[in-house]
């Protein structure tokens, strides 16, 4: 029998003999390796946290101490050890277990997380409440190094430095988010794992120390006095010995019986401490480990040989790899053409431009609220910047948006990829709130083309308004949004005017006319629905009117085209709006709420409270399960006809 049958939750592996917990490690690896290669998932950074997860679970006293992830989507092997083994074939499945830690699945996982940076914090509540229970609990945070380049990670180090909290930090260093890392703290870890020799001395000594008789404890205490007034005086000390936390580090994070050894080390502390685990990102796994970046986020793939099983044809062309060739165009013509991103270059289809503009691109890390604010500094110096990110991390610079953006006139263009439904990562990861969100800065566009050739059309429009008139004449905020992946084709014979587009379905003559609005990808389902509705709806004429620009909607500013656009609306005797968005303060309430609407009433569907929070699946599962597919919309529809 495998080791890892025998595991149901981390007591089972605290009792396993230390001669099988190797044996488990190389199972968890290759059950990760043959589940990642079946369903797809996160997997170079999977396989780099085998050991770590390991040696945590066996030392710490699991799920009475707490440990979180920062990102969830290193857990593979934390969901193997507590309980999940025998489901773990469904991961990213729809019903099956998540690709990310998640409350509601396990009592071991002490949040669901998808986004960066938040661990420290809310482990530094977890510690306080510990603190004071009086309950002498550790609690353990496993930051990547990644997410050290995030602000929140400075702001809870500042608060937790000087405490007495139990609080063990696992620095998980393996040079990498999804891009390369970047910055001063990047280079001062690179300049820190080259010291591997003084920790191993430092170890021997301590360990030889230990074991004199009677006066072993007082050798190890002189000799480290001796040695941190060595590190103090020669500047030798860690960043986070100078925050005036403990530090232990870097050990290699892939070396099991060490790792043991320093948790257990780490437990005696009186204070906080960080523990630097240096670790590489696909150990085990040959291909992986020389490319980590191709192997972050896979598809399902050949485990033996590692090529997809769906190989990306060569004339397949996504709004990303769009989006990127725009911009790089736009670089080429325009030398104050600028763009950012964050952690995400090849993510977000920028490694053509940075190749070739260097200086004009910047990889903050994982740092959205820096990233749009240096690219509101950027407009404001004279240049065009264009900040590339998630629409689901782009939640995170609201404020950014309005205050050093929106309200400094900045022209500034937000790209979203990843806008709406994104269907295997699930709840973390949608990004089904920005147009609710960003809707209400004053002055701002939002435009969600549902085709590569809109796409190219909205980044080309947000170029030129960002160039009107004088170079330090005041501008308003561009955001562009579009989906992850291809553009769904939309039958019909499409009118195109101007900012939105439509197409009639059913009789030309029927007595009555129902008007559909939608925007984005959901064209596509928007069509369907009036096609299977016109059948059932005898009598009524259903013109579907999908939005290129969604925020502000066509108007007399827009000029025939915006009158048309207006009349149509408050002319039909049904309107109806369907958006790949949350309801609530969506586009299609907005449009409810307008004056010029007089009132009019406007059925809405779109994505409500009871559904907000998006679960996993393939994208046809998760647009059923919010009740925005085809079939679905068509009976909404007719519901609302008759």
């Amino acid at each position: 029998m495998a080791i890892l049958d025998s595991v149901r939750c981390p007591a089972d592996l605290r009792a396993l003999d230390e001669r099988e917990l190797l044996p488990l490690a190389a199972e968890l690896r290759e059950t990760i390796l043959r589940t990642a290669a079946q369903n797809g998932g996160h997997f170079a950074s999977n396989l780099g946290t085998v050991e770590l997860t390991v040696a945590i679970h066996r030392v710490f006293d699991t799920p009475e101490e707490r440990v979180l992830f920062d990102v969830g989507h290193q857990a593979y092997a934390h969901k193997l050890l507590t309980g999940r083994a025998d489901r773990f074939g469904t991961l990213r499945r729809r019903g099956g277990i998540s690709g990310f830690t998640n409350r509601d699945e396990s009592p071991y996982d002490t949040v669901t997380a998808g986004h960066s940076g938040s661990s420290l914090s809310v482990a530094a509540g977890i510690a306080e409440s510990e603190r004071l229970k009086g309950s002498g609990r550790w609690t353990v945070a496993v930051v990547g190094d990644g997410s050290f380049t995030n602000g929140m990670i400075y702001e809870a180090l500042n608060a937790v430095a000087g405490t007495d909290l139990r609080l063990c930090i696992v620095l998980n260093d393996n040079s990498m988010s999804i891009s390369k890392n970047v910055g001063g703290l990047s280079r001062h870890l690179s300049l820190i794992r080259t010291s591997t020799r003084y920790f191993s001395f430092k170890l021997h000594v301590k360990r030889f120390f230990s074991r004199v008789p009677g006066i072993g404890g007082g050798l190890v205490r002189g000799a480290r006095a001796v040695r941190d007034f060595i590190k103090r005086t020669t500047g030798a000390e860690t960043f986070f010995e100078k925050l005036g936390l403990e530090y232990i580090g870097p050990v290699d994070g892939h070396d099991l019986d060490r790792l043991i050894h320093v948790f257990e080390e780490a437990k005696t502390k009186a204070t906080p401490v960080v523990v630097h685990c240096v670790t590489k990102k696909g150990c085990g796994y040959p291909d992986a480990e020389a490319h980590p970046e191709r192997y972050h986020s896979v598809g399902p793939f050949d485990a033996e040989t590692g090529i997809p099983d769906t190989p990306p044809k060569l004339s397949h062309t996504t709004f990303t790899r769009t989006a990127g060739e725009v911009l790089t165009d736009l670089a080429a013509a325009d030398e104050t053409v600028a763009a950012i991103t964050a952690a995400m270059t090849d993510g977000c289809g920028l490694g053509d431009f940075a190749s070739r503009f260097p200086d004009r691109f910047f990889d903050v890390g994982i740092a959205e609220e820096h990233a749009v604010a240096l690219a509101g500094g950027l407009a404001i110096g004279g240049m065009r910047p264009f900040a590339v990110m998630y629409a689901t991390f782009a939640q995170r610079v609201f404020d950014q948006m309005w205050h050093d953006v929106a309200l400094q006139h900045a022209g500034v263009t937000l790209v979203e990829s990843h806008a709406g439904l994104v269907p295997g990562d699930g709840v973390t990861h949608q990004g089904i709130y920005d147009a609710a969100l960003f809707s209400r800065i004053p002055g701002i566009e939002i435009w969600s083309p549902d085709s590569e050739d809109a796409l190219r059309d909205a980044l080309l429009h947000a170029h030129e308004r960002m160039a009107e008139g004088a170079p330090d004449a005041p501008r308003n905020p561009v955001i562009v949004r579009y989906p992850k992946g291809a553009a769904c084709p939309a039958e019909g014979t499409w009118t195109a005017r101007g900012t939105w587009r439509s197409a009639d379905f059913g009789d030309p003559a029927a007595a009555r006319r129902a008007v559909l609005l939608t925007y984005g990808r959901l064209r596509a389902q928007a069509v369907d629905a009036a096609r299977l509705a016109v059948g059932d709806c005898p009598g009524w004429r259903i013109t579907v009117l999908c939005l290129e620009r969604i925020v502000p909607f066509p108007g007399p500013a827009d000029g025939p085209e915006g009158e048309e656009f207006r009349g149509l609306v408050t002319h039909a005797d049904r309107v109806l709006f369907a958006e790949e968005g949350i309801r609530s303060g969506g586009v299609g309430e907005a449009l409810a709420a307008s004056d010029w609407m007089k009132g009019k009433a406007v059925s809405v569907r779109a994505i409500g409270e009871e559904d907000a929070f998006v679960p996993h699946g393939t994208l046809e599962e998760v647009m059923r399960y919010v009740r925005l597919d085809g079939e679905s919309l068509s009976a909404w529809i007719g519901e609302e006809l008759t």
